[in-house]
């Protein structure tokens, strides 16, 4: 397969399989009777069949974020070449893998940890995921920008992705905010994992607004990285003959 159909197929694979898992999870949490304001996304896990969705869905979108992560890397830096960019932007190409792969790698594993079993592990993952998965949107978008920067026909492109990865930064840093507020050290991390127990009484009852609007952060910081992502689709449909302008420096 010629890599621009392949590359198309990656972005359109990784972020349609994303958001078709999360919509059939919350459907899921609607139609077990739960409340309709945003759980966490990590919720999805704690009871069937969302449970089988989530892990299922974590571990196909890792593997597709590996996937892009290596396709965009190949295709950035191919771009950098012929440009005749300066060493530094083809470095910062190469240290964008390294979060890249570790959120992909967070991400397969995320769904083999529950929360309310495994709290710490599952913080662990899910902080690995979003970290990551932030400082590779604004990675690629920086080296994305340095490429095609002169390029008229493109500019508008590159403000909606820088748009999506500093989505996804500001979601990242609220919903950690939030949490800061809830989540202290006098929290009682026991009760609220066995809460998950009773799964009605969990998923029906009226939780501290914080936790809810944290929940909210969450979706627009995915919604960020997905956005981050779907940006590269009309670059990667680029002719072979649609060279980048050269480097002025």
């Amino acid at each position: 397969m010629d890599h621009v159909p392949r590359r198309r197929l990656a972005i359109l694979t990784m972020v349609g399989a994303t958001t078709v898992w999360l919509v059939l999870g919350y459907g899921t949490w609607l139609m077990n009777g739960c409340r309709a304001w945003l759980p966490y996304i990590s919720d999805f896990d704690l009871y069937e069949p969302g449970d089988t969705i989530f892990t299922v869905g974590t571990f196909l979108s890792g593997f597709l974020v590996f996937w892009i992560v290596m396709e965009l890397h190949s295709m950035n830096m191919k771009r950098l070449d012929e440009s005749q960019h300066p060493v530094i932007w083809q470095g910062l190409n190469h240290l964008a893998v390294f979060p890249g792969l570790i959120g992909a790698f967070s991400c397969i594993r995320i769904g083999t940890v529950p929360w309310d079993t495994d709290g710490p592990m599952h913080g662990h993952y899910a902080m690995d995921i979003f970290y990551n998965g932030v400082y590779w949107c604004l990675l690629v978008t920086f080296v994305s920008m340095r490429i095609w920067w002169h390029s008229p026909r493109f500019k508008r492109i590159l403000w909606m992705r820088l748009g999506a990865a500093l989505s996804a930064a500001i979601g990242l840093y609220k919903m950690i905010t939030t949490q800061i507020g809830v989540w202290g050290d006098d929290f009682d991390w026991d009760a609220y994992n066995a809460s998950a127990s009773n799964m009605l009484e969990f998923c029906t009852e009226a939780l501290e607004p914080a936790i809810n609007t944290g929940a909210a952060w969450e979706y627009v910081l995915v919604a960020g990285i997905l956005g981050t992502i779907l940006s590269f689709l009309p670059e990667v449909s680029f002719e072979e003959d649609a060279t980048p302008p050269e480097s002025e420096e």
